[in-house]
């Protein structure tokens, strides 16, 4: 009776052994592409994934499979995007995930100075990100007061640099490690606290952001800051043209533009800093605006050539032999 039983027994296991394995080795028999989210990435989001596609049965293996391989090898599920092939079975599919075998990173760079509005943009061509939901990111109340950023928007306080991210990834991520790096630089600014008056770090970040779109050369932001700190000390209009470009969003600038008091960013008609950063300045514009080139210069105008470099003067008679150096230049090069 024994013997019978052990018999009947090990029929069964073997049954469920060849069950096992056929279920293991069941192909997809069709390619997909397996999404796993950064809000959820444990075995439970690899069901939630490939159920609607692969079936139920096909979901609970793969998941089981996983959480089993997780807790073997000690790994986290990254999330990303997954693509398994036609044949690529329950146990592939398992094995893919656990080693993390994913569709590479997006690689997107936020060039310095761009506004909130360009980045959202640039992030969904480059990358698919929702652009609303980062705009709506960067005006939420709740995300100012964690930043204890006391303005509109984040604009200004996002770091301009290259990240990587996951196709389609969530915008909230994204605009969180941009804050973050924008806090991170601020903290190591030399003589300026993160957690500085708020009016001192915003008067920083406006400044920064007028010297990063005015400058064309890194080694001139200390300068072109020091000729607007002069400016704002003796109560002269600072006469930016990016400020006047903000609201505009126009390259050309019209005569009408530059008398338009309606533009509260124009610096033609209003003296001091406009009410808040007109773009994202990056760290060097940022240690340009906390220390500003001492200097008596008050104006500067572009050479005109192809060094991108600027000429400074002290005066308005120095200046305007300045322009006319400009366009000489800007007269020969449309020649050659």
């Amino acid at each position: 009776m024994r013997r019978r039983g052990a018999a009947v027994a090990a029929a069964v296991g073997c049954v469920m052994m060849i069950m096992l394995l056929a279920v293991l080795n069941q192909p997809l028999d069709r390619r997909m592409s397996v999404m796993i989210p950064r809000s959820s990435v444990g075995a439970s989001a690899v069901i939630d994934s490939i159920r609607s596609n692969a079936g139920k049965r096909h979901a609970w293996v793969t998941s089981t499979l996983v959480s089993v391989g997780l807790k073997i090898t000690s790994r986290k599920v990254l999330p990303g995007w997954y693509h398994l092939a036609r044949d690529a079975s329950a146990l592939d599919i398992a094995t893919m995930i656990v080693f993390g075998r994913r569709e590479p990173l997006v690689k997107v760079t936020i060039p310095e100075g761009f506004t909130i509005e360009r980045i959202a943009r640039r992030l969904t061509v480059r990358a698919g990100i929702d652009s609303a939901a980062f705009r709506l990111w960067c005006q939420s109340d709740s995300v100012l007061r964690r930043f204890d950023v006391h303005a509109p928007s984040m604009e200004g306080f996002l770091m301009p640099d290259t990240y990587f991210m996951i196709r389609g990834d969530d915008a909230r991520y994204v605009a969180e490690l941009m804050a973050a790096q924008a806090q991170r630089v601020w903290s190591s600014l030399s003589g300026v606290d993160s957690l500085a008056d708020w009016n001192t770090r915003l008067r920083l970040a406006t400044l920064a952001s007028i010297v990063q779109l005015e400058a064309a050369v890194d080694d001139e932001m200390p300068t072109i800051a020091g000729v607007y700190t002069n400016r704002l000390r003796i109560g002269m209009l600072l006469q930016a043209d990016p400020t006047v470009q903000y609201l505009t969003g126009r390259d050309r600038i019209t005569a009408s533009e530059l008398r338009d008091a309606s533009n509260r960013y124009n610096t033609y008609v209003y003296k001091g800093l406009p009410p808040g950063p007109i773009g994202n300045p990056g760290r060097r514009a940022l240690e340009a605006a906390c220390r500003p080139e001492i200097h008596e210069w008050i104006f500067f105008v572009a050479r005109g050539d192809t060094s991108r470099r600027h000429r400074f003067a002290r005066t308005l008679e120095e200046h305007n032999a300045n322009v006319r150096l400009y366009r000489t230049a800007r007269r020969e090069s449309s020649l050659n």
